[in-house]
């Protein structure tokens, strides 16, 4: 799958930092989200930061931090480091099975930069 319209690199990093910016605090004090507030999450990664995917399984808000599950679509690895650069809060984990499946785990780390 393909994106229609590609954004500019400093339209993904304001979009990444904002995403950032809200994951962070719903993480930090311990915010409810509803399943709107999830699919409005899962929007952001997926359609505006690109990340491609045949299916989407997925968001999960834990203790200390989130998890996407998806099936992807020719997922990039120059994508994930782009997106690791620009969580620079988070520590991102990737994690492939033998059934597609990828989790990409997000941890919230100490570092406040």
């Amino acid at each position: 799958m393909t994106r229609g319209i590609e954004i500019t690199e400093e339209t993904f990093e304001a979009i990444a930092s904002k995403l950032q910016e809200e994951l962070i605090d719903v993480i930090e004090n311990d915010r409810p989200v509803n399943d709107y507030e999830l699919i409005v999450y899962k929007y952001i990664f997926i359609s505006e930061l690109g990340v491609p995917l045949l299916e989407d399984l997925g968001v999960e808000i834990i203790d200390d931090g989130f998890i996407l599950y998806i099936i992807p679509d020719n997922l990039d690895f120059k994508l994930l480091r782009k997106l690791d650069d620009e969580f620079d809060r988070f520590t991102l984990f990737f994690a492939p099975n033998d059934f597609q499946l990828i989790k990409l785990k997000f941890l919230l780390c100490d570092n406040n930069v």
